[in-house]
């Protein structure tokens, strides 16, 4: 998986590699190989914990171009796949990278898509990245690079895309999140379940009759998890309610 590196990218690696904490990176390891379904297959972890990533992140933000976090991207060592996912956003962030930066970040984004190979590296990046670029295009672009990772084989461009839409929901836009939902939302994965369960929650906070009249719609059928997840802000009656038909 690793690319060519950068000069600062070697040093970000070496930095991870000493915080890094054997016990703690066997047992991540252990625990994502008890997971059926390809969880950060193949990775190799050095045991460094998500504040240390983050913090790492804080002091060197502004050193780091996309070169730089495009090999992180690619390397095999997961930390450092985290490390450029939580940079790539760092490098997006608006009120500090121009537009035509911002188109470039999301450019890198998409080209290493496939790197980005589990939960927490898609849902680092998808929302804050390609969810605020898609704000700014016409529908009919947002939806042909939606479909696109919609209907992948990979788990990992799925769920991309459907966390894709937390950014939308955060700016007030709902239509992708439930227009995905209806593509998604009888996907055999239970990280999928996951998402689009989470995705549906978030937009039901901004318009719960939205929500309501997608789970009149699929509330006897969609995955368990994801019923029980788009109803965590319900009443307790009406999630007895739709609890009751998918059980029917």
């Amino acid at each position: 998986m690793s690319a060519p590196m950068t000069a600062l990218a070697d040093e970000l690696v070496e930095r991870l590699r000493s915080l890094g904490d054997s016990d703690d990176a066997v047992a991540k390891a252990l625990y994502l190989q008890a997971f059926p379904g390809g969880y950060a297959e193949g990775d190799e972890f050095v045991g460094v914990r998500v504040p240390q990533v983050r913090a790492l992140a804080r002091d060197v933000r502004r050193s780091v171009e996309l070169d730089d976090l495009d090999a992180l991207l690619q390397h095999s060592i997961h930390e450092a796949r985290l490390l450029g996912a939580v940079l790539v956003v760092e490098l997006y962030k608006p009120a500090k990278t121009p537009p035509e930066k911002r188109d470039k970040v999301v450019e890198l984004v998409l080209a290493r898509i496939k790197n980005l190979d589990n939960w927490d590296l898609v849902d680092t990046v998808a929302p804050h990245t390609l969810g605020r670029w898609l704000l700014d295009k016409a529908e009919a672009e947002q939806d042909r690079v939606l479909d696109d990772l919609a209907a992948s084989p990979s788990l990992w461009r799925r769920r991309f895309a459907m966390v894709t839409t937390l950014g939308m929901i955060r700016a007030g836009e709902l239509r992708q999140t439930f227009r995905l939902a209806e593509l998604l939302v009888d996907d055999e994965h239970d990280l999928m379940h996951k998402a689009v369960g989470w995705m549906l929650r978030e937009a039901g906070l901004r318009d719960r009759e939205m929500l309501d009249v997608f789970l009149e719609r699929h509330a006897a059928t969609m995955p368990r998890t994801a019923l029980r997840s788009a109803l965590e802000k319900h009443d307790a009656a009406s999630r007895q309610d739709f609890m009751a038909r998918r059980s029917t």
